[in-house]
């Protein structure tokens, strides 16, 4: 890639990016249900997380406020219009797999690896220090800077809701998020997050537990079974031992599945090693229930519960079983849906009631689609940047079925930082990013705050 005028302005902030980045990926800020208390409504490592970067600003001399240990809010200049940046400080649970400890940063021929390097930790550096770099050079003023950094980004985003509604601050006149791909994203699917349970009762069968979070597809699942040869000889004859291990204790069998981890976007990257339990007992037990969640939540598509659609632009809907649980005699399975503009949203959930019968369907979260036309002033002027910084002039800007913050301000879309070419392994083992990129990052945010600031003080 080309050096600009913004590669020599945020050069000299390269080394502070990577020390800030080695500490903040250092803190494990997953979303920790066993430690939320008033104090730290997200979990003590999520509030650790945020009150890092509130110490970071307010050192680099920023006006800094922590909202509840839930949005860190950044603010430079003053103005009727604001440009707001809002990036997230929580990250996936890091799951198993990884060849190197996932909180503590490594760099390998010029590539870093950790959890959070590429959603969101390093795209919300390297767009921090972006706005750093252009405050020291004296280029901003005009208009408002609102940089905002979420807790709870990747567990429903109650973090903006807590922002924006509850707190009434007002929304963005222009905003990004730096936490998908590059050059930009003009379209994103909505997503219906569900959970199906149904009373059931299989001779033998215990319990069942897998996965981490609905939006990541299952990497690992345990199958706890009472000692029964015929059930042991039917799992050996059919998987490998790379797909599942068997282990027996005191008159107990724990079945563990492998599958692969995956951005539950993007289902069919990975290996549901939930699914592969469920079908595993559908296929032995022949129970009814367990044979209806198999045919159900097999297709990655939604086309089980007959909710399958395409969209020119937009793709085709999607479905990932992100959690599996089964005790006390009750079996639950939340699902993460995504689905296309030719889709109407209320026909959806209702399918999905009637068609999952006798499961019991409760929705526990719900993102709306958001779509912006390419020729849009937000759109044009974010792309503009991107090639201005990068010379690529042929990517085109994206629809995607992830969700991001854009959906829950206005006027805002989700801008970088994964360039194209690049798998960064988000949600997975192996989360990474190029250094090359990460600093090649500062320059396109650099490029782009001002290019924004332009339209705000027109």
């Amino acid at each position: 890639m080309r050096k600009t005028y913004y590669d020599k302005l945020t050069s000299k902030y390269q080394k502070d990016l990577i020390k800030s980045l080695t500490e903040f990926v250092a803190i494990n800020s997953a979303y920790d249900e066993s430690s939320v208390s008033e104090k730290d409504p997200f979990g003590i490592g999520v509030s650790e997380a945020l009150n890092y970067i509130e110490a970071l600003a307010r050192k680099d001399g920023f006006e800094v406020t922590n909202y509840d240990n839930k949005v860190v809010e950044i603010i430079f200049g003053r103005g009727n219009k604001n440009l707001t940046i809002l990036a997230h400080a929580d990250v996936v649970p890091a799951g198993s797999g990884w060849s190197e400890p996932p909180f503590k940063m490594v760099e390998k021929k010029g590539i870093l690896y950790g959890r959070g390097v590429a959603d969101d930790k390093g795209p919300l550096l390297a767009t921090y220090y972006a706005l750093k770099a252009l405050r020291d050079a004296g280029e901003l003023g005009g208009y408002q800077i609102r940089f905002l950094v979420g807790g709870n980004e990747e567990s429903g985003s109650l973090c903006m809701e807590h922002y924006f509604h509850t707190l009434k601050k007002p929304q963005p006149t222009l905003g990004f998020s730096p936490d998908s791909d590059f050059p930009l994203i003009f379209a994103e699917k909505g997503i219906y997050t569900f959970e199906v349970s149904h009373s059931l009762n299989v001779p033998g069968l215990i319990s069942i537990n897998g996965g981490v979070a609905s939006n990541a597809v299952i990497e690992k699942c345990d199958v706890k079974f009472e000692l029964n040869n015929d059930f042991l000889n039917f799992i050996m004859k059919k998987y490998k031992r790379s797909e599942a291990a068997i282990h027996t204790e005191d008159d107990v069998t724990t079945v563990t599945f492998f599958g692969k981890a995956a951005h539950g976007a993007l289902p069919e990257l990975g290996v549901n090693a939930g699914m592969m339990a469920i079908a595993a007992l559908a296929d032995y037990t022949k129970d009814p229930l367990l044979v209806q969640l198999k045919k159900l939540y097999t297709p990655l598509d939604g086309s089980g519960y007959k909710c399958n659609a395409n969209s020119k632009e937009m793709g085709h809907n999607s479905s990932n079983v992100g959690l599996i649980s089964f005790k006390d005699g009750q079996i639950r399975l939340t699902c993460n849906f995504r689905y296309v503009d030719t889709c109407d949203k209320k026909e959806l959930l209702s399918t999905i009631k009637e068609v999952n019968k006798p499961f019991a369907v409760k929705l526990v979260g719900e993102s709306p689609l958001l779509y912006y036309p390419k020729d849009t002033v937000l759109i044009s002027t974010l792309l503009n940047s991107y090639r201005e910084e990068t010379g690529d002039l042929t990517s085109e800007p994206l629809a995607i079925g992830g969700g991001t913050y854009a959906k829950e301000a206005d006027n805002s879309v989700a801008f970088g930082m994964q360039f194209p070419g690049w798998e960064s392994n988000m949600h997975s083992p192996g989360e990474s990013v190029k250094k090359a990129d990460l600093f090649k990052g500062m320059s396109v945010y650099a490029r782009a705050i001002v290019d924004l600031g332009k339209l705000l003080k027109e």
